[in-house]
């Protein structure tokens, strides 16, 4: 079971809010890397190195995905996955798979050895290579929060890469054939198939075996079959086939798990060559994947080996299997993590700047000598955060502006640390709708808060449901909602309660008018990143971090509230916020621009200190 969904209808831990390697990486290599990364939400911009790895690995899996009995070598068909309404393979519903309707290519025209379906492989990668590194460019050209140019990645590197990712992959199939197909091969030749099965153009289930089937010793064409890994459909929505822990708070999405052998074998691609720094948090990705096939599997099931396959070098880095006694403790340590950094929100003084030594490594993940900087603070050097980190020598001057004058105003301007985006108020109950249990433990309600003549509708949030409201909430009676995120709509205060806010009857003495609740705010910040821009498509927003010397926050804008400017604000720039629209999306604070609000651009980036 490569896969282990959860109920969508029925989290038990907020599907944002999983643990992952990446998090648990970045948190070794230094607490205040991850807080910056996953709590202020601070982007790095996307190298174009990127496309390269996201070409390269769709390229791979289309090739696997491939059928010597079924496709020709040079044919420009593709089997194609259908997807559910999730975007995920629509494992279950027999209509629309390709296989299944495809004729068989002629025995006498299949490979018949390693060489020819070596030459097979290859030239379906050169049927499909053009057209993913096309996709890739276009996805990595379309995020407005990349750097570089697509033109200094050379596609005949990724092309070699894949070639290295086939080699490697028949060497699998060789081993089967050596194997004689290995445990299960004949229940497959029977037609049985895996709960999770190796993307392949056909259902979960069919009538009949796969059209490669023959009889006595097995075949070439039987072995690219019965080999074939499961991988994550190509055609697949993004992060639709992860794998969680039975917990839930942990996920992790596999890149190859061979299980011919009868244990599974789990390989992660890497589009590199395998030197730098980045090559260490790879060996604990995978000892943690190995981790996660056990938890998932009952802990009966340890894999038979965890491989790293460096496509640049086409060479083979073995990870050491953890024992149970350390998978045991690595959950452990992982659920504490948990628990430490995303059950709630850390205050960044708990996060602190206490970098691990920087790794070298050569070609193919081999450790180097020395194996680390002998700084240790050189990680600092090559931060992306090290501009505005405490624990860096490198300073930039971020804007800090107390007032701005504009349009023949004075603005006075709030430092960002200091924009409130929770408000208490205090009122009687009108319109009271629930509350109602939810199944998350959340407790559904709506209602009116009126404080004399002055009112604000409290609803659910998006992000989720308040957990602490009291049993004697009535029509009538005065309650105090703390933590709520006030907002406008038109022209009436609104105020959401998610998990943060509680709804409490109100002592004789608690005060917090309606009317005090502020909503606007100016700020001035440096564009950290451009994180969403209109595409006319599926985009209809623009999407923007700033900072300035106090911290950090989004500012968003819908449809015909996008600024004229907008289109001229890159990364780096200087720019003010006039009368912005206080918000909370995520954890962080947001500055939204809405009906009266002027966003100004201050200084280009050519202007400002890089980042």
């Amino acid at each position: 079971m490569p896969v282990r969904r959860t109920d969508p209808e029925n989290h038990t831990v907020n599907p944002y809010r999983r643990l992952s390697a990446s998090q648990v990486i970045a948190w070794k290599n230094c607490p205040r890397l991850w807080y910056y990364g996953w709590i202020s939400k601070l982007k790095s911009p996307l190298p174009p190195p990127v496309l390269r790895g996201n070409a390269v690995e769709e390229c791979v899996c289309r090739v696997l995905r491939d059928s010597p009995s079924l496709i020709a070598a040079d044919s420009k068909a593709s089997l194609r996955s259908p997807l559910a309404d999730d975007g995920s393979p629509d494992l279950d519903n027999p209509d629309y798979w390709v296989g299944p309707g495809l004729n068989t290519v002629a025995e006498s025209l299949r490979p018949t050895d390693r060489e020819s379906l070596h030459m097979w492989a290859t030239s379906r990668a050169d049927v499909h290579f053009q057209g993913c590194w096309d996709r890739a460019i276009e996805d990595w050209e379309a995020s407005p929060n990349r750097v570089g140019s697509s033109s200094d990645i050379d596609p005949d590197e990724g092309r070699e890469m894949v070639e290295s990712a086939i080699r490697l992959h028949l060497d699998q199939v060789e081993a089967c054939i050596k194997a004689g197909g290995g445990p299960g091969f004949e229940q497959w030749r029977s037609g049985e198939r895996e709960n999770w099965p190796a993307p392949d153009g056909f259902p979960r289930s069919w009538e009949s075996p796969h059209p490669s089937v023959g009889t006595g010793t097995i075949s070439w064409s039987e072995a690219w079959e019965f080999a074939r890994p499961w991988f994550v459909d190509p055609d697949a929505k993004s992060f639709t086939q992860t794998s969680a822990h039975p917990g839930e708070w942990f996920q992790g999405e596999y890149d190859l798990v061979y299980r011919w052998s009868g244990t599974p074998l789990i390989v992660d691609l890497k589009a590199s060559i395998g030197k730098g720094d980045r090559s260490g948090g790879y060996l604990d990705q995978l000892r943690m994947y190995g981790w996660l096939w056990w938890e998932t599997h009952s802990r009966e099931e340890i894999p038979l080996s965890l491989e790293i396959w460096y496509l640049g070098t086409g060479s083979i880095k073995e990870v050491n299997i953890p024992s149970e006694e350390e998978m045991l403790e690595m959950g452990s340590e992982l659920e504490q993590l948990y628990q430490a950094i995303h059950a709630r929100d850390p205050e960044i003084s708990e996060c602190p700047t206490n970098p691990s030594p920087l790794r070298y490594f050569d070609a193919g993940g081999i450790p180097s000598n020395p194996p680390t900087h002998p700084s240790e603070r050189a990680r600092c050097t090559y931060c992306d955060y090290r501009g505005f980190c405490e624990g860096s020598d490198h300073e930039i001057r971020l804007p800090l502006e107390n007032r701005i004058e504009r349009f023949g105003h004075a603005w006075p301007v709030t430092p960002i640390a200091e924009v409130v985006t929770r408000t208490n108020v205090v009122g009687e109950v009108v319109g009271l709708q629930g509350p109602e249990l939810q199944g998350d433990g959340g407790i559904s309600l709506e209602f009116t808060l009126q404080d004399g003549y002055d009112r604000a509708r409290i609803r659910p949030s998006r992000q989720g449901f308040p957990r602490d409201v009291t049993r004697s909430i009535s029509e009538g009676s005065r309650v105090k909602v703390e933590n709520g995120v006030p907002s406008m709509w038109r022209g009436q205060l609104q105020i959401d309660i998610d998990g943060k806010s509680s709804v409490s009857i109100a002592d004789e003495g608690d005060e917090a008018p309606v009317v005090e609740v502020e909503t606007r705010v100016s700020v001035v910040g440096r564009v950290w990143s451009v994180d969403a821009f209109p595409n006319g498509v599926d985009v209809t927003r623009w999407s923007i971090t700033i900072m300035d010397q106090t911290g950090s926050a989004a500012s968003v804008a819908f449809k015909q509230f996008i600024p004229v400017s907008a289109a001229s604000i890159t990364r780096g720039d200087d720019i003010a916020i006039l009368n912005g629209e206080v918000g909370e999306w995520a954890g962080r604070p947001q500055v939204r621009i809405g009906p009266g609000t002027r966003v100004v651009i201050l200084r280009h980036a050519d202007d400002t200190p890089g980042f």
